[in-house]
């Protein structure tokens, strides 16, 4: 049996954009506590293709930009430039260069360079660059960090979600020949985000790292569905890509044999009860178990999209349960 590939450029590129500060504090702690975060920061996708227009065949990289501040008062931006490798490359500190010379160009403020190594030799290390020659030229310094520095005892029990895309990207390189233990693998990785404490909402975003790393085939992710319905189904029921996904599956093959409304009207289900789940945990940090169990029984589309414009205003998790009881 064997495994489908791995995506770590999106898996890679949705972490850079939903969990920017979480990131800079795992690879750049000390540059992290500087940056005024309650600020905002702006993603430069357009600017940075504009200045490296994509050619040719898919690179195996993640390249993002973003403006920063800094807390010491200084009003000018600051450019963040992010480079992810998932394999080893002889042109990693010309490459860096080139992107500061032309980002600088372009923009003419500092900038930051860091390049997060993600292939698995861990003694690939590129360096400055040094362009000095007779008293002339330059030498360019840029930050590193590579992934297989992490031990795996620090990334389990680190709190940063990043820790975990990072050990999914482990799990990946590990079991690229072995889809059994792939499967073992990402149902110890949940259990531990259960465990740990993270957030419904950040479990999903973490998820679709994971499935974009280290796809299953189709009969293990069946198996892996149901694997993790065991491990609490009032958190997982419907909780991650992976679930979503084959939910939507057998929906469309009920339509097909049952009628397309019936897929379509079980797809809608299961995402209005999602979004309640979605709104109840992220106004009031978590759900009950009861609440979790009332959604599943609910089979009306009309009485879940009630229960979720509610949802917005209601004040407690105490009266969205009378709102349920008055159904009952």
């Amino acid at each position: 049996m064997s495994v489908p590939a791995s995506d770590f450029d999106s898996g890679w590129k949705e972490t850079v954009e939903v969990f920017l500060p979480s990131l800079v504090d795992l690879f750049l702690p000390t540059i992290a506590v500087k940056i005024d975060w309650n600020r905002g920061f702006e993603f430069l996708d357009s600017e940075l293709r504009s200045l490296f227009p994509r050619r040719g065949t898919r690179r195996r990289r993640v390249d993002k930009l973003v403006r920063v501040f800094f807390k010491d008062g200084r009003s000018q931006w600051i450019y963040l430039h992010i480079e992810i490798q998932s394999q080893s490359s002889k042109d990693t500190a010309m490459r860096m260069f080139q992107y500061f010379c032309r980002i600088y160009d372009q923009y003419g403020e500092p900038i930051l360079s860091l390049a997060i190594l993600a292939d698995p030799d861990p003694h690939h290390r590129p360096g400055d660059l040094d362009l000095r020659i007779a008293g002339s030229g330059c030498l360019f310094q840029y930050h590193t960090c590579k992934l297989t520095d992490f031990t795996d005892e620090f990334l389990q029990s680190s709190p940063n979600a990043v820790a975990k895309v990072v050990l999914a990207h482990r799990i990946a390189q590990r079991t690229v020949n072995d889809p059994s233990a792939r499967l073992q693998a990402k149902v110890q990785w949940f259990r531990e985000l259960i465990r740990q404490g993270f957030k419904r909402g950040q479990i999903k975003k973490l998820f679709r790292a994971l499935e974009a790393m280290n796809p299953l085939p189709e009969e293990l992710d069946v198996e892996f569905k149901e694997r993790l319905r065991q491990c609490d189904p009032h958190k997982t029921m419907p909780i991650i890509t992976s679930l979503e996904r084959l939910a939507r599956k057998e929906a469309l093959a009920e339509g097909r044999s049952e009628g397309l409304s019936q897929g379509l009207y079980k797809g809608q289900l299961l995402t209005l009860r999602d979004a309640i789940r979605d709104l109840l945990e992220e106004r009031f940090g978590h759900t009950q178990p009861d609440i979790g169990e009332r959604l599943e029984q609910e089979m009306d589309p009309v009485v879940l999209k009630a229960w979720l414009r509610k949802t917005a205003a209601i004040e407690s998790l105490e009266a969205f349960r009378k709102l349920l009881e008055l159904r009952a």
